[in-house]
């Protein structure tokens, strides 16, 4: 086909009888929109529930706290639905208990026309409890150890108690509150922190402040150590440079302190000795003498077993030499002779 044909096709299809398929357009147009707007049609709208009580009492049983309507109706109508549709459903609960309230289609006004087709959920349970408002104790919640060789000695909080308020059997289950969770995991001193009591329990609340002041005394943990088998040494020992024995030559060593320092001793650096200044060289006989340890200044002696030791000297001392005589002869202030 030339393009000239084409032309020619496109010319009778669109142009020739414009007017009558122009109004044939339109005429369609308009049976459309009033076929639409007067077909059923089915739409489904959210609505907030909102409840009020008596004060003194408490709505213990789980709250609806939002509806789905399927509502029907013309088309033309539902356009106009959302201009006029409650957003809110407010309820009035005095005068329920322990029972079920059934949600109404005569609880929502629609626009004529229109008609709701289900609610839900259809219904909620309504049951009150007195509300009650008691103190309980407020508990310190702790998590994790502190740093090795430490340990918590004592938690206070201030203030110490709590007002609540809230459902009779729900404040009388609760005998004490606790914090947030405060982590111990390597802590090495004691602390003052600021912290926040745990989420209330459902319908219970807190009267009073919101925060409170929880002092951790933290210590480094105290333990014991013995040493067993630790020889004995002398020291100071007499310059004559004699040879002596120590009994027993090896004691138990028993030591105090913070765990980490007695964990980390170098045992081989401490020493049990007997001091042996002011011992007798010139006796052969046992020297008793007490059993001494020098611990580090972190650490503390707790004992010796046993206390004393006794000095032998084994060698035979050394005997003190007797002075020189003096030599016999004239003297020189006299002549020697025979008598005249």
């Amino acid at each position: 086909m030339s393009t000239a044909d084409r032309r020619s096709l496109l010319h009778r299809l669109f142009l020739r009888n414009f007017t009558q398929k122009a109004v044939a357009l339109a005429l369609a147009v308009v049976l459309f929109v009033l076929v639409r707007e007067d077909k059923t049609a089915v739409v489904n709208r959210s609505v907030r529930v909102r409840v009020s009580h008596p004060e003194e009492r408490v709505l213990v049983s789980p709250l609806v706290e939002s509806l789905t309507l399927t509502i029907e109706g013309k088309f033309s109508r539902l356009r106009a639905l959302d201009a006029q549709f409650p957003e809110v459903l407010d309820l009035q609960l005095s005068g329920f208990e322990n029972e079920q309230l059934a949600f109404e289609r005569e609880m929502f006004k629609l626009p004529q026309g229109l008609s709701i087709r289900s609610i839900r959920p259809p219904a909620m349970m309504v049951q009150f409890e007195a509300n009650v408002v008691a103190r309980r104790p407020i508990l310190v919640r702790t998590e994790g150890e502190p740093a090795r060789g430490f340990r918590v000695v004592q938690t206070t909080v201030e203030p110490a108690e709590v007002t609540i308020q809230g459902p009779e059997s729900q404040v009388k289950a609760l005998t004490e509150v606790g914090t947030e969770i405060i982590k111990l995991s390597g802590r090495e001193r004691s602390a003052t922190l600021t912290v926040r009591l745990a989420p209330a329990p459902p319908n219970v609340r807190y009267l009073g402040p919101q925060s409170y002041t929880v002092t951790l005394e933290i210590e480094e943990r105290q333990g014991t150590r013995v040493l067993a088998e630790r020889p004995v040494t002398i020291r100071n020992l007499p310059e004559d440079g004699g040879v002596y024995e120590v009994s027993p030559a090896k004691v138990n060593i028993t030591l105090h302190g913070p765990v980490r320092s007695l964990e980390a001793l170098d045992v081989d650096q401490l020493t049990a000795y007997v001091d042996a200044v002011d011992i007798d060289p010139a006796r052969r006989g046992l020297q008793e003498r007490p059993i001494r340890v020098d611990p580090p200044p972190e650490l503390r002696l707790g004992g010796v077993s046993p206390a004393m030791a006794a000095l032998a000297r084994k060698d035979e001392p050394r005997r003190p030499q007797p002075p020189a005589p003096a030599d016999a002869g004239v003297d020189e202030g006299q002549d020697a002779g025979v008598d005249p």
